[in-house]
């Protein structure tokens, strides 16, 4: 994720059309529903051990739900074009709206996570949720070109069409990235069902013949000389491109749990799983959140920020370089994170409230 975000903004333009960084372009476009998989994925290990408590209206259910709504509300944030609503509503111009409204991972883990925990309290039933949550990844998948439309979109308020597709702008639309967060819910539930059983190896080899299978059937049937749809992008709205990505997906899911099978239980494990990289994991929100900020700015550092420094001027190396460092910092930065979440959490909260309030003050205050 910061790789590529750092290669696109800052590499010479002339570096971005070589023929390296469209097959780059090719295989980072597996990160983003990779991130969605794995949001999914913690949604469906969450939601299993704690089964009676998220099904009705507990408070552990509202807490959940609260942090969905703060997911979104923090999406938005990030795209505000002033620090000030007066301003935003008053001089804002089309182009700013456009981007203050698309919709970003954030906002779409968010939704997708809010829908989900509702239809955990209406079904109630594992079956029947599950069964709900397959039907409804085949629809979003194959309606994706119809919500895709110019037409549709023409017709629907600005932060309806941002939301739903990526004609305006949004690199995240619900259609057809939701897909991804229910296609990794799904993949944990079952993994978590046969890892009780006590039968997850076979569960993974399964899983390896299904991801074989999807690339191979979604490759196969875009050949067909024939079209489903009047409107149809194979890089942004095919449902064959979707499964395509599932199934590498899937492939990535089980060779990474064969590799850490042979390797979990050995003295070289901690080489190739360090502390600091399962941290990053861990708090892959604040690392997404703080990498914006540092290479793309926000309203508090609209111009000290990466991107002002050093946009589309870089070669590959000192680009590179941008990379690693960017990287080393989000290590201590999540490191500290963790560990003020892990033993503080009262400390924690009382910083999250100062941040929100402080905040929606200064938004709600500013004159211009």
């Amino acid at each position: 994720m910061v790789e590529g975000h750092v290669l696109r903004a800052l590499l010479t333009e002339g570096a971005q059309r070589s023929a390296l960084f469209g097959y780059h372009e090719l295989l980072h476009g597996i990160v983003g529903p990779g991130f969605l998989f794995g949001a999914g994925f913690a949604f469906a290990i969450t939601t299993q051990r704690r089964w009676e408590l998220l099904t009705s209206l507990t408070p552990a259910f509202f807490r959940r739900v609260g942090r969905m709504l703060l997911l979104i509300a923090v999406g938005y944030a990030l795209h505000l074009p002033y620090f000030s609503l007066r301003k935003t509503v008053e001089v804002s111009n089309p182009q700013e709206w456009h981007a203050f409204l698309s919709f970003d991972v954030l906002q779409c883990i968010g939704l997708t996570l809010l829908g989900l925990w509702l239809m955990l309290v209406i079904l109630r039933s594992e079956k029947a949720f599950i069964r709900s949550i397959v039907a409804l990844l085949f629809l979003i998948v194959y309606a994706t070109p119809f919500f895709w439309s110019q037409e549709l979109t023409d017709h629907l308020p600005l932060f309806v069409s941002q939301a739903l597709n990526g004609l305006g702008g949004s690199p995240f639309p619900l259609f057809p990235n939701t897909g991804f967060l229910l296609a990794g819910t799904v993949v944990a539930w079952q993994f978590l069902r046969h890892a009780q059983a006590g039968d997850e190896e076979k569960f993974i080899k399964y899983l390896s013949v299904l991801g074989f299978l999807l690339v191979g059937a979604g490759y196969l049937i875009d050949l067909l000389p024939y079209g489903t749809y009047a409107a149809y992008d194979f890089w942004f709205t095919s449902p064959n491109y979707f499964w395509i990505r599932l199934g590498i997906l899937c492939l990535l899911l089980s060779g990474l749990w064969l590799f850490e099978s042979r390797v979990a239980h050995r003295e070289r494990a901690d080489i190739w799983m360090p502390n600091w990289l399962i941290v990053l994991g861990v708090e892959s929100f604040v690392v997404y959140v703080a990498h914006l900020l540092l290479l793309y700015g926000w309203l508090l550092n609209p111009l000290d920020n990466l991107r002002s420094w050093w946009g589309f001027q870089l070669k590959l190396g000192p680009a590179v370089a941008v990379f690693v460092g960017l990287t080393i910092a989000m290590v201590p930065i999540s490191r500290i994170w963790h560990h003020l979440k892990k033993r503080h959490p009262v400390f924690m909260r009382g910083i999250y409230w100062y941040l929100g309030l402080t905040f929606a003050y200064y938004l709600l205050t500013n004159p211009y």
